[in-house]
């Protein structure tokens, strides 16, 4: 007679999970360096362009 498929299921992942040294992690270092933010000049240019090409889009769409 087969089990329970739900059982099955949770059967492995506790053999898996006790298997694999779960919670025991190496901690990995993390370089406290942080990249510089974008420039303000940037995000407004960017926004700029953007904008204007979505214009330029639905213009022509409204016009074509």
């Amino acid at each position: 007679m087969a089990d329970d498929p739900e059982r099955l299921v949770t059967d492995a992942l506790r053999a898996q999970a006790t298997s694999t040294n779960a919670g025991f992690a190496v901690p990995v270092p993390i370089d406290d360096d942080r990249p510089a933010p974008m420039s303000v000049w940037w995000v407004l240019g960017l926004a700029l362009l953007l904008g204007l090409a979505a214009g330029t889009v639905a213009a022509v769409i409204t016009l074509s």
